[in-house]
């Protein structure tokens, strides 16, 4: 309901043609003009100095910093998933809100966070008719992945699907949505308990994870997407953890993003992994603790995550949080290097 009231004041706090567009309640309304439209991003250092100490339960995992990102464009925030470029200097979020930002990255000399350059782009995510959604409820984008072919896939909750978009330009989700066929167990998902997690593994097939809910059971619906059929199976959470993200480990492994919300003083961001040879039909996956995030690395609403291999072999990985348009919350992105070592 929350979300909901914020989308209505967005809609509101900007003229329609160039923020919203078409609303499914008003007749005739024009579509916005341009989309995307640039944006002012700017970015501040939080948390303890990147390249200090910080004690973490993996000796090759190594904190690169934290910023706070803003903007005043009245959309921004609520970002739910994160995409990096090979390179790492462009980066494409989505929001819940049905949004989509592209932005670039600057770092200090030993790959740290910087900032962000000031201009960067903000989009609407466009239906499969090539309309703007009026509605927050069509809107909930919550993952993002790279399509195998091209473009890239975004998974939606509340009304469950998956779309694809394939604007030709690189991190850019313009254009009109086509739709992927997902199997009943996605579709028949809690509405606030969608596919969280969707990523395009190394043999191109795709994997899709649900956030779940604790009053309908302890197991999220997953599914694997190969050769055209769907292999449907379930993962088990524990300790009030649910997956938010996932991401490619070099070895082979699924990085997953998980996060625990029980009220004030209860927030929990911890990493597990899963294989791939465990996705069968019918099997419950049982995913082995990798790490968790403590103070003083700055904590929030971690919800998107990517992971990029650089030619030394170093993984970076990239978490952003979903600040909820709320006062007391923030947009955070924060890098963390895992090292190369035999083990990884």
């Amino acid at each position: 309901m929350k979300k909901l009231v914020i989308f209505i004041l967005i809609l509101f706090s900007t003229p329609l043609t160039l923020l919203f567009g078409a609303s499914t309640e008003l007749k005739n309304a024009a579509q916005p003009g341009l989309n995307p439209v640039p944006i002012t991003l700017v970015s501040e250092q939080e948390g303890p100095q990147a390249g200090k100490k910080i004690e973490l339960s993996r000796p090759d995992l190594e904190y690169r910093g934290t910023l706070i990102l803003n903007s005043p464009y009245p959309a921004f925030g609520g970002f739910s998933d994160i995409l990096l470029s090979n390179d790492r200097k462009t980066f494409l979020a989505i929001s819940d809100m049905g949004f989509w930002l592209k932005g670039s990255l600057n770092y200090k000399q030993d790959g740290s966070l910087k900032n962000v350059e000031r201009r960067a782009e903000m989009g609407q995510l466009l239906n499969t008719e090539g309309k703007t959604f009026a509605v927050k409820y069509y809107a909930d984008s919550e993952a993002l992945c790279r399509a195998p072919e091209s473009g890239y896939l975004v998974a939606f909750e509340r009304v469950h699907r998956i779309n694809r978009y394939d604007s030709g330009t690189p991190l850019d989700l313009s254009g009109k949505a086509t739709t992927l066929s997902i199997p009943d167990q996605l579709k028949n998902s809690p509405k606030n308990g969608g596919i969280e997690a969707i990523l395009k593994l190394p043999d191109n097939s795709i994997f899709t994870l649900t956030e779940g809910d604790d009053s309908v059971s302890a197991l999220s619906k997953a599914a694997l997407f190969v050769d055209g059929k769907w292999i449907n199976f379930e993962y088990k959470r524990n300790s009030h953890y649910r997956p938010t993200s996932a991401g490619n480990l070099a070895d082979g492994r699924i990085l997953i993003l998980e996060r625990k919300y029980r009220g004030p003083g209860t927030l929990g961001i911890r990493f597990c992994t899963i294989n791939r040879n465990q996705m069968k039909e019918g099997a419950v996956l049982s995913p082995e603790f990798f790490c968790e995030i403590n103070l003083p690395i700055p904590r929030d609403n971690y919800e998107g995550m990517d992971i990029i291999k650089d030619k030394e072999g170093a993984q970076w990985i990239y978490i952003i949080s979903d600040d909820n348009f709320s006062p007391v919350q923030h947009t955070l992105l924060t890098l963390l290097e895992l090292k190369k070592t035999t083990a990884n």
